[in-house]
């Protein structure tokens, strides 16, 4: 993970929480001290996993402000409304390696990784615990470490794999980038390692088997493992836990029936996010919002449907082209942040059975329709071709997922991205922060940054 990375990671406090409740939904903000005075029994184990949630919610990764504001500001469905220039570059395609935003996000998700290295690493160690318990423990680690390394892949590349607690600024030296499609292999591994592990209740809030599976499944997509990914979809989709809610209930619930994994934010740990959408009316900052072509599809009642309560209209006459989003629209600031829900796994099998070996055209549109029905659209002909059904999938997940952070990796991933944004090829994916580049000599800089 390289020198710059750790003494940022050591400065900076990559520490656990102590804090004593093991529901991540009840956590408070997090007191951080060394891992090594903390992990010694089951309670600090389970309060050092909650860190790693923690880790993954703040504002640098999944809390909104870097890593999120990146990715949703480079696609076409999310524009730059604000005063930080550092945003602008994201929405015209203007990124550099001095970005501040790419440092905060990269020092972010690996804060994470090693994180949930200390938690694997240490409950390893502990003796004083029951057997299923520390294999649970590791295995939500585990996944939550995956997800990390899956983020760090599809949006620099080629990245460094370390799975080992960081203890000082010099032990990976000489550690080189792995390719990003052995990134997505390596992480497929990692979790069916540990799926058996992983308890069956699902709370939303904590990584269970379904979670696993919805990554996996996501995971798979990325690789063009189409039979996989209809497999761990079709898995998740079966799952009597969840169910297609209406939009509203999806809006209005923490916790909704759809929601699969989510992040728990009160008012003692704020999301970012909430604040940075919401406009100065509800007391934010509306830095980014809806893009005007995105706003235009989800006002169409053939393609929208009840998608149009995904934004509100706060344009006037000096200010045209206002748009909010409402998936954050708290006041107190403690929306949760949906990681995966229902809908994907939908359509997740729709593409995985379009594009197999032996397509199934007619399950991928019954696959469309039922995300498409939800909304009050009117279903998709059973008769389209091949092609026509994966253009289908894809100005789906457009509208389905409006603005969270999707339609930037869905162009990406399917090689559509320099065509429908006019980007380069090299943009596709971002640049490494040029402090890291500087300070470590294996770490290779992606090509023409």
């Amino acid at each position: 993970m390289k020198q710059h990375i750790i003494s940022s990671i050591l400065v900076s406090g990559l520490f656990v929480s102590l804090t004593a409740c093991s529901d991540f939904l009840s956590q408070e903000p997090a007191n951080y001290i060394s891992d090594d005075a903390v992990i010694k029994d089951e309670s600090s184990a389970k309060s050092a996993l909650n860190g790693v949630y923690h880790r993954l919610g703040a504002s640098a990764y999944y809390g909104g402000r870097y890593f999120d504001a990146g990715v949703n500001l480079a696609s076409d469905n999310v524009t730059w409304t604000g005063s930080l220039n550092f945003y602008y570059d994201f929405d015209t395609h203007q990124y550099s390696a001095e970005n501040q935003l790419l440092s905060y996000a990269w020092y972010g998700i690996y804060a994470t990784v090693n994180q949930a290295n200390q938690v694997i690493e240490k409950t390893h160690e502990l003796t004083a615990i029951p057997d299923n318990e520390r294999r649970r423990i590791i295995a939500e680690a585990t996944v939550l470490r995956s997800l990390a390394f899956f983020d760090l892949a599809r949006t620099w590349g080629n990245i460094p794999i370390v799975k080992s607690a960081t203890h000082s600024p010099t032990q990976f030296d000489g550690v080189k980038q792995t390719e990003a499609k052995e990134v997505y292999k390596d992480v497929v591994n990692d979790i069916t390692g540990v799926l058996d592990d992983l308890s069956e209740t699902n709370d939303k809030v904590h990584v269970s088997r379904s979670v696993a599976e919805a990554l996996l499944a996501r995971v798979y997509l990325y690789l063009s493992e189409w039979n996989k990914a209809e497999e761990y979809a079709t898995r998740v989709i079966n799952n009597k836990s969840y169910s297609l809610g209406s939009i509203n209930d999806l809006l209005s619930s923490k916790q909704s029936q759809e929601s699969v994994f989510e992040l728990a934010y009160s008012s003692s740990f704020t999301n970012d996010q909430s604040a940075y959408w919401r406009s100065p009316n509800d007391g934010g900052r509306h830095e980014w919002g809806p893009s005007k072509e995105i706003v235009q599809l989800l006002a169409d009642p053939s393609i929208g449907g009840d998608r149009n309560a995904f934004f509100t209209d706060q344009s006037s006459a000096q200010v045209p082209d206002y748009y909010v989003g409402t998936l954050y629209h708290r006041p107190a600031a403690d929306d949760n942040v949906i990681i995966f829900r229902l809908a994907e796994a939908w359509l997740i099998r729709a593409e995985a059975r379009a594009k197999k070996q032996n397509p199934d055209i007619e399950g991928a549109i019954a696959d469309i329709n039922t995300v498409r029905v939800r909304s009050h659209v009117v279903p998709l002909d059973a008769s389209l071709s091949q092609k026509a059904a994966i253009q289908a999938i894809e100005d789906e997940n457009r509208v389905e997922f409006a603005i969270e952070p999707h339609r930037w990796f869905d162009l990406v991933r399917t090689g559509r991205a320099v065509a429908v944004l006019g980007i380069k090829e090299h943009q596709q994916l971002f640049p490494i922060p040029y402090n890291d580049i500087e300070a470590d000599k294996d770490l290779v800089q992606n090509p023409n940054y």
